[in-house]
């Protein structure tokens, strides 16, 4: 039986007393046969952090290799200028998973609305906003940019895990989908001792990793962790199996039943085969390597032929003319002598300079305006800068919707680990941060079964990102009649105006609370004069009609549709009783309650004016 065949002999199936030393074996083998995937890793680590570093582990990614010194370092970095660029460019973009019911009652879609507060609970809980780009940048580095979410007890964790951590069998992943994964990871023994308290003796036992090699000795006390994962062979198989041991000792080894491992793999571009993808570093690499070539030649060439010359006669010089004195006269006897100042270096090394330089930019896709922070000259509207932004974005649809899918994917992974806790735990919470409150939302409150609802994702807002942008957005909103100045302030959103819009918004605020309190929890409240009742009944008429074709509850309709009559009351009071005239005195003479003949007007005359008492 070959090495080969002896590791590969189902370490899943292993006994719990030698799974540990199968897996290490396993390590070393790949560790072995598969290090170009290191070698190519390292070099692009090198390349975008500027950096001869002498290697990718726990004890050698801070020691500089001593090979040419200095003189390998780079002086025009593209690979970090581009990386950094569509990082920037890309992960700006908050995405938001929202759920969507098809055809389900007021009580599912009135699920779907909590479970979008609970994910978005979940992102800043586990800080994923801020931990994917920083995996989307390993991506656009390594290729790969990977995301780890686990949980311990009753709390859920996200971590953004190094690619070269990650080992699998290139062979076994030739379709891009690997059934076993393994991580080796350094970790503190006394955090090991505090997690695992009966392995305490085997884990102060084990050696560091760096103990083998004396010459990258340190102080640390970590030692290498191995976290294993054999998927399930299908929906009903019970070979699923995850493991985590040290070199001397199984810590865990339990059944897996998921069909994915708990990962999120963000990937710049799929190769055509296998597991791993291509960083934009990658194919960056060969105008990287040929700019520092020719810069190293610029540099030579300056440094050898760039100052300038003297030619004179053999014994002509005077020695104690050789010097630096200011306002100094020499005598010269003969002809001055001749000074040769050359160009060091040829134009055509800087075209060509120039010209690599430009087609890196081709080749990322990025603009040198879009590197530079700037726009174009002349795009000063609104709407000419959005045709210039959905331009340049085409190059990236599918890099922006690899990051977005990754957002979905983490969200598939974070309600499968809030159920397992709800299961184990019976609840479980998550604390959601609204603008002007905090609300706990529980797993029982959300439980909807996976065939009731459909995961879309969108971004944040569908607005510009910057304050002239959003401006001219809104007001095209405006000027086209489908929103008004009250809801215009809300969606610019000004941070030096929020003390002034959160009064100017007051009286729409109200009215929102208001209706969400009656159309979701059936809690009554009486219109009052000081509200915009105007407005108030045109939203809750809005509110009314949605809710009743959503099949609300009909006491909560009714709830809608009695402030509505109470604030029409209150805006349209009924007129007070006319008052009855009272029956004057006859005049004497005449009998009571009969009529008497109006007054006679005065004559007037057009000629004479008529006068007091005429």
């Amino acid at each position: 039986m070959s090495e080969n065949e002896a590791l590969s002999n189902y370490w899943w199936k292993e006994n719990k007393d030698n799974a540990h030393a199968t897996l290490f074996s396993v390590i070393k083998f790949l560790d072995s046969h598969q290090g170009y995937i290191a070698e190519m890793n390292l070099r692009h680590m090198r390349l975008y952090g500027n950096v001869n570093t002498l290697g990718m582990s726990a004890n050698t990614y801070s020691r500089l290799s001593l090979i040419n010194g200095s003189t390998d370092k780079v002086t025009l970095n593209i690979v970090q200028n581009m990386c950094d660029t569509v990082t920037n460019k890309i992960a700006k973009n908050k995405p938001k998973p929202t759920f969507l019911t098809s055809g389900g009652n007021f009580g599912l879609k009135k699920k779907a609305k909590l479970l979008d507060k609970f994910v978005q609970g979940q992102f800043y809980a586990v800080d994923l906003y801020n931990k994917m780009p920083r995996s989307f940048l390993d991506a656009a580095v390594f290729g790969t940019g990977p995301i780890k979410l686990y949980r311990v007890g009753g709390e859920i964790f996200a971590e953004r895990t190094f690619i070269n951590e990650l080992k699998i069998d290139q062979t076994e992943a030739i379709h891009g989908n690997p059934r076993n994964l393994y991580q080796v990871k350094p970790m503190p023994k006394e955090v090991l001792v505090k997690s695992y308290p009966k392995f305490k003796d085997k884990i102060l036992a084990c050696k560091r990793a760096d103990q083998q090699n004396p010459v990258h000795d340190s102080l640390s006390n970590h030692i290498d962790v191995l976290e294993a994962w054999h998927l399930p062979a299908g929906k009903d198989s019970k070979d699923g199996r995850h493991v985590i041991c040290i070199e001397n000792a199984t810590l865990i080894d339990e059944a897996y039943n998921r069909s994915y491992f708990p990962f999120v793999f963000l990937k710049w571009k799929p190769r055509l085969l296998g597991f791993l993808g291509q960083g934009l570093a990658e194919e960056l690499t060969g105008i990287q390597v040929e700019i520092n070539k020719i810069l190293r030649t610029i540099q030579l060439a300056f440094h050898l032929m760039g100052a300038p010359g003297v030619y004179v006669r053999a014994g002509s010089v005077i020695k104690a003319h050789l010097n630096n004195d200011v306002g100094r006269i020499v005598e010269v006897d003969g002809e001055y002598p001749t000074f040769a100042n050359q160009n060091p270096v040829a134009e055509q090394l800087f075209s060509h300079l120039d010209r690599l330089y430009a087609r890196a930019f081709e080749i990322a896709g990025v603009s040198q305006l879009s590197a530079q922070s700037k726009k174009p000259g002349g795009l000063d509207s609104g709407k000419a800068l959005r045709e210039f932004n959905d331009i340049e974005a085409e190059r990236f649809i599918l890099i922006g919707q690899m990051y977005e899918q990754a957002f979905m994917d983490a969200t598939k992974q974070l309600l499968d680990l809030g159920k397992e806790i709800a299961e184990e735990m019976g609840e479980y919470e998550v604390t959601v941060k609204g603008r002007k409150f905090i609300e706990k939302i529980k797993w029982s409150e959300v439980d909807m079964k996976e065939d009731e609802y459909v995961l879309q994702v969108f971004p944040t807002s569908s607005l510009a990102q910057t304050p002239s942008g959003r401006l001219q957005d809104v007001q095209e909103l405006i000027q086209a009649g489908f929103i008004d100045k009250k809801n215009a302030l809300k969606l610019l959103d000004y941070p030096d105006l929020e003390s002034y819009t959160s009064l100017a918004n007051a009286s729409v605020e109200d009215i929102e609370n208001m209706i969400e309190k009656m159309a979701e929890k059936g809690e009554y409240e009486s219109p009052e004069p000081f509200q915009d009742l105007q407005a108030g009944i045109q939203m809750m008429q809005s509110a009314y009609l949605k809710y009743k074709n959503d099949n609300a509850p009909e006491e909560n309709l009714e709830l809608l549709r009695r402030w509505m009559s109470e604030a029409n009351a209150m805006l349209n009071p009924p007129a007070p009783p006319t008052p009855e005239m009272p029956v004057m005195p006859a005049p004497m003479g005449m009998p009571m309650g009969a009529p008497t003949a109006a007054p006679m007007p005065a004559p007037q005359s057009a000629l004479i004016p008529n006068a007091p008492g005429m």
